[in-house]
């Protein structure tokens, strides 16, 4: 029997929280709290969106580092956690980033409008 590696057991203990989807984003999987997304498995550190003061904590404690993409900008509250990071740690962090997802009260934002709501461009 082989043991579980650390993204693994993340993976695990991020999906036993209540009312998580897991689908995969770009060969990742990537955990939802509604429709808000709140954390993804990254090749070698946990991707968290993290709500405030836990972001900046996490920030100038040295644990995380900002997650910068041309999309997700620091601003939006994500940051990546190494997995070496303490096991007790991440598991907080995540389960501070499922929380805000399952408070936030606005519904994501879709990017493209349904084919039914474009308009007619007549020929």
């Amino acid at each position: 029997m082989v043991a579980p590696t650390r993204p693994t057991i993340i993976r695990d203990a991020l999906a036993a929280f209540p009312a998580v989807r897991v689908r995969k984003l770009f060969g990742s999987d990537a955990f939802f709290a509604g429709e808000r997304m709140f954390a993804v498995l990254g090749v070698s550190a946990l991707v968290l969106r993290l709500p405030e003061p836990a972001r900046t904590a996490t920030l100038q404690n040295g644990i995380a580092r900002p997650f910068l993409s041309e999309r997700m900008t620091s601003s939006q509250g994500w940051v990546v956690v190494p997995y070496h990071a303490e096991f007790a740690q991440l598991v907080e962090l995540g389960r501070a980033a499922h929380a805000a997802a399952l408070r936030s009260r606005k519904p994501a934002r879709r990017k493209f409008r349904r084919a039914a709501h474009r308009r007619k461009v007549s020929s």
